[in-house]
């Protein structure tokens, strides 16, 4: 394959302002190619497995818009991710508001194809239903995961009126199907009433759950130790229900829960992630007809920002080039290629908005919810 001369890169904002241009995740590329990535954001627009609000759907779109708001640079972990690993928009994939099995075995396939190509994913849902088929691709790759799980909800019902596959029930079908290390499952933020007294009897019997009172009572520091201590050198997956914060931060959510995590707490609990062997992530259940002013997604933007940076600090020692400096084999093709889409971020010159010469300008739950 054609090596890369430089990795994608986003839109220079202090050159193309962050409302213009054509929205996508962090303003980076549109790249359809994932065997030219190590890590693609991937939009799963999909609310139908949700059994309260919905509107989850409509997500990944409002998200990416919010996005534009964040910067390139992480000042406390001092790095720019895209110059770290290669990172791009890989788009949506496929879904029908009408077939819950349908849609899970496209994103199965569609998962499947992108990790074939030897890059990984940072999802953007969608209801917590979709991480499901997304573990049977993840883990068909990198074998059983390691699953560090925030969310006000431990999901891990058998049924919800009825159905198997809803967003309730996620992790007990992917604990049936073998995606799952049982021992190296840590659920964080689970609160709120129940239905019954035993909810949260099944997840208590195979996983660690620490309860949002838990963790607001320990200092964050022994808490990510704990968590990456249970989690080990094993791969693991990261899923974020946006209800495992508080309303007070988090409002536009189909269950939100009162008493949940602080943006603080999150953001320590992702940093915590770095350097561990990430091979998946998700953000999910943000719900923007419950929002006001966008404040949920201009959250989730922040988070994703957080989430690729652990990606970031997590890539293999020497592997700070990229695809640029390694060779990989010919990967399966995607449902669709596409180039970049808007601007690059040009040149120092321009980013302090100086004139630039022709040749350097940047191109055109817990329980049933």
């Amino acid at each position: 394959m054609r090596k890369l001369a430089r990795h994608p890169a986003p839109v220079d904002s202090m050159v193309y302002p962050r409302y213009s241009g054509i929205a996508t995740f962090l303003r980076l590329p549109h790249i359809r190619r994932p065997s030219q990535l190590d890590v693609a954001f991937v939009g799963v627009p999909f609310d139908t497995s949700a059994g309260y609000r919905v509107g989850a759907r409509l997500a990944p779109r409002t998200i990416r818009y919010c996005s534009s708001q964040v910067r390139i640079h992480h000042p406390t972990l001092d790095l720019t991710t895209h110059e770290r690993i290669r990172i791009a928009d890989y788009g949506d994939v496929r879904t029908t508001p009408f077939e819950i099995e349908k849609t899970f075995g496209w994103i199965t396939e569609e998962f499947d194809r992108i990790h074939a190509a030897g890059c990984k994913t940072i999802a953007v849902g969608g209801d917590h239903g979709i991480t499901y088929p997304i573990l049977r691709a993840v883990a068909k790759h990198h074998g059983p995961l390691a699953i560090v799980h925030i969310d006000a909800h431990t999901d891990t019902f058998d049924t919800q009126f009825a159905h198997k596959l809803t967003h309730a029930t996620t992790f007990r079908r992917a604990h049936e199907d073998g995606l799952l290390i049982p021992d190296k499952v840590v659920q964080m933020g689970i609160r709120g009433s129940l239905f019954y007294p035993d909810d949260l009897k099944w997840s208590k019997e195979h996983y660690r759950i620490m309860p949002a009172p838990e963790i607001h009572g320990r200092p964050m520091d022994d808490v990510v130790a704990e968590m990456r201590r249970i989690v080990g050198d094993a791969p693991v997956y990261f899923t974020f229900d946006i209800d495992g914060m508080d309303p007070a931060y988090a409002p536009g959510t189909g269950v939100p829960e009162i008493g949940g995590l602080t943006s603080w707490q999150v953001m320590q609990i992702i940093r915590g992630l770095a350097g561990l062997r990430l091979v998946g992530a998700d953000l999910v259940e943000v719900s923007p007809p419950c929002d006001t002013n966008d404040l949920t997604s201009i959250t989730a933007a922040h988070i994703l920002f957080e989430i690729a940076a652990a990606f970031a600090v997590s890539a293999r020692r020497g592997d700070r080039g990229g695809r640029a400096t390694r060779s990989r084999p010919r990967a399966a093709r995607t449902s669709e290629d596409a180039g970049r889409g808007g601007p690059s971020r040009g040149s120092a010159r321009s980013r302090r908005g100086e004139p630039m010469s022709a040749g350097r300008k940047g191109g055109g739950r817990a329980g049933r919810r």
